[in-house]
């Protein structure tokens, strides 16, 4: 007997065709609302774990240089400033939050995917939120688990060459490990494969959790399944999905543009002093985002200009996040429909059908 979520849900090409539809699932509100919080979230929290680690780093006039010289832009740990191990452990600290909220914030709108392409177009954020709630350290630690394999087989090598060093015991080890290099060998291999399997994960861990609800260790199973039987026409559907990202996400950002400068228009117009005052000190705020000269007005400083110029600078942060909030939507949108493909490729399994139990 078919049931109604069987007649309503997607009919798939189970082919690359499919993964088109990624930018009219990406285009969700409730999506794109998802990351835009969690977007907003990460931001405010790595620029607070920033300026705290300058605070108490115990270099006097460190927060002030560094706002001279970033402002509220998110400076990261990869470039080379000259900053302490505090604050450089604060930026590590934000990055790997970042990521986690990403993860978690892509789950939820995967899960809303799946749904969706079940048949079930009504699904809430609240009700996803639920799924996260009980799926969320499945997520953390489909991650956590893989990046200990890879630290384990990596372990065995570098205690090999550790033991070299040592006196007496340092050539027989590495007479040892010449006779042994076949297997040292597939070694190197095995940890290349999953090198690729920890990238995939990038991708398919939310997804696998939202289609699956599968717990962390079939989680880790389902990357190597992705990368093992399926890596060509996975890297071909992740290009393919990439090359959207690359037209639509410009044509969303230039129409948030559109949208702002035709609100601005007649504020502009009718005040254009008060203007020029509030966007110079917003673009030195920014860190030069507006592509305005740096020089501030003389008067720069008063109380509402520069009340007005914060609610311009967060208004400007927010509509920044929400060009990348449908970034990120595509994204967590495109990698379930692919897993979605590339599930039928592996085992032969329909992912829309409903899952046992439901």
């Amino acid at each position: 007997m078919i049931t109604k979520n069987m007649r309503l849900m997607e009919q798939l090409h189970f082919n690359y065709r499919d993964i088109f539809r990624s930018i009219r699932y990406g285009f969700s509100g409730r999506k794109m609302a998802v990351h835009f919080v969690g977007i907003l979230l990460a931001y405010g929290l790595y620029e607070t774990l920033v300026y705290l680690s300058l605070f108490i780093g115990g270099v006097t006039g460190a927060a002030q240089a560094f706002w001279n010289a970033h402002a509220l832009n998110p400076f990261t740990p990869f470039a080379d400033e000259g900053l302490t191990n505090v604050t450089r452990v604060a930026m590590w600290i934000g990055v790997v939050c970042f990521a986690g909220i990403f993860f978690l914030a892509s789950t939820i709108a995967a899960k809303i995917t799946m749904e969706q392409l079940r048949g079930d177009y009504f699904l809430s954020v609240g009700d996803a939120a639920q799924f996260l709630k009980t799926r969320w350290k499945t997520v953390l630690g489909a991650f956590i688990g893989l990046i200990l394999i890879f630290c384990f087989l990596a372990l065995i090598p570098l205690s090999i060459a550790a033991l070299g060093k040592i006196p007496g015991v340092g050539t027989p080890m590495l007479m040892l490990a010449a006779v042994l290099m076949p297997i040292g060998f597939l070694l190197g291999l095995l940890i290349a494969f999953i090198c690729v399997v920890l990238i995939a994960s990038l991708f398919f861990v939310p997804a696998v959790v939202a289609a699956t609800g599968a717990d962390a260790f079939e989680t880790i199973y389902q990357q190597f399944a992705i990368v093992w039987h399926q890596p060509w026409r996975m890297i071909g559907y992740e290009v393919l999905l990439f090359v959207l990202k690359l037209i639509f996400v410009p044509i969303w950002g230039f129409f948030c543009l559109c949208g702002v400068a035709i609100v601005l228009l007649p504020i502009g117009y009718l005040h254009s002093d008060e203007m020029t005052k509030v966007l110079s000190i917003a673009n030195e705020w920014l860190d030069g985002l507006l592509f305005l000269p740096t020089t501030l007005p003389n008067d720069g400083n008063a109380f509402w200009t520069t009340a007005t110029a914060g609610l311009f600078t967060i208004g400007t942060i927010s509509v920044v996040c929400l060009v990348i909030a449908y970034l990120f939507s595509i994204a967590s949108a495109g990698n379930a429909v692919i897993y979605t493909l590339l599930r039928k490729r592996i085992d032969g399994q329909n992912l829309l059908e409903p899952l046992s139990g439901e």
